[in-house]
């Protein structure tokens, strides 16, 4: 009985990692042009949700705890690398406007 009730318990976690029902794309806001992230094809491409989502899908998305929680690297910080690491394997883009629109740069940037 202590072994079902486990089970029950620790069941919802695999199918909430397979769930598609989350959002279709996620728009980060960056001075130097938003950054458009196609949530269900990056899913479909890894396969793995703790490839981004170490903690478990529990927790969310990236902005969840990073940039919020004091201590931890900086949502921004986060992004780059786990981006750019991956898309360094896989043979995504890996030039700026590969992710970030120029189309939607903020113009402050010019003032740096």
């Amino acid at each position: 009985m202590f072994r079902l009730l486990i089970l029950l318990l620790l069941l919802p976690a695999p199918l909430m990692a397979l769930d598609e029902s989350g959002a279709e794309v996620f728009d980060y806001i960056s001075r130097w042009g938003t950054v458009s992230f196609t949530h269900l094809e990056h899913q479909s491409r890894i396969g793995d949700c703790l490839a981004c989502h170490h903690l478990g899908v529990e927790l969310g998305g990236c902005a969840n705890c990073h940039g919020v929680i004091p201590g931890l690297p900086q949502l921004k910080d986060v992004l780059h690398k786990t981006c750019t690491d991956c898309h360094w394997k896989k043979k995504g883009p890996t030039e700026c406007s590969g992710c970030h629109d120029p189309e939607r740069l903020d113009e402050s940037v010019y003032n740096d």
